[in-house]
């Protein structure tokens, strides 16, 4: 499988560094490019041809009019936000530019590679402190369709996690992951589903047949 091209577009070179460090490291993911700037950005983007731009339009020299003037010309291609803090008012603006997926750099190093794979395979990808910054309505009002739910791979192995009544923990461990990636999988799926609580992901899990009824021990 081709690992995913990507380009890292921040005004901080430490950052860059640190990024294309963890990237090194992971066969999935390729950084074809770097850029401190929006306009060098939309400049090389045809030159770089990457699958997904990782990219902190809150830093200087970028703004999200270049991930919209880019979605324009380019509408498969994505984008993941990665930023310092998290601003309603900026995400919401980032949504509406084009971005699926919105990360902070004090995310895990498993967290932003998995909203690299994630958002490349078509899915929208928001850590923990990002849902919890922005209503559930907001992020819903882009996804009601009357499409099937789209579940990646991922989320439908961690509904079986749960359905089992495994911890986030527990799933962590056994997955590889961390505890934080786990729970963010988790209210992306909560999200998706329209559910609010674990009994509604098993209750999904065994109408999908995902998971056989006996295999779920209910307490009395």
């Amino acid at each position: 499988m081709e690992p995913v091209r990507i380009v890292i577009a921040d005004s901080n070179e430490l950052i860059r560094e640190g990024l294309k460090s963890v990237f090194a490291q992971e066969d999935s993911v390729e950084v074809v490019g770097e850029v401190d700037n929006g306009s060098a950005l939309v400049r090389l983007f045809s030159e770089w041809k990457p699958d997904v731009v990782l990219i902190d339009y809150m830093a200087t020299s970028f703004r999200t009019e270049d991930i919209k003037a880019l979605h324009n010309i380019y509408p498969d291609k994505k984008f993941v936000a990665i930023t310092e803090f998290a601003k309603k008012n900026l995400i919401q603006r980032a949504l509406e530019a084009g971005i699926s997926g919105h990360v902070l750099k004090s995310c895990s190093k498993a967290e932003i590679v998995d909203s690299i794979n994630e958002t490349h395979l078509g899915k929208q990808f928001f850590c923990g402190k990002i849902l919890n910054e922005l209503d559930d309505q907001e992020i819903k009002t882009g996804q009601l369709s009357c499409d099937p739910i789209s579940l990646s791979s991922r989320e439908i192995e961690i509904i079986r996690e749960i359905a089992q009544g495994k911890t986030n923990k527990q799933i962590a461990e056994e997955l590889h992951l961390s505890a934080h990636t786990v729970m963010t999988h988790r209210k992306n799926i909560m999200n998706k589903l329209g559910i609010n609580n674990t009994a509604g992901i098993v209750i999904y899990a065994v109408r999908e047949n995902l998971i056989l009824p006996n295999r779920y021990l209910f307490n009395s």
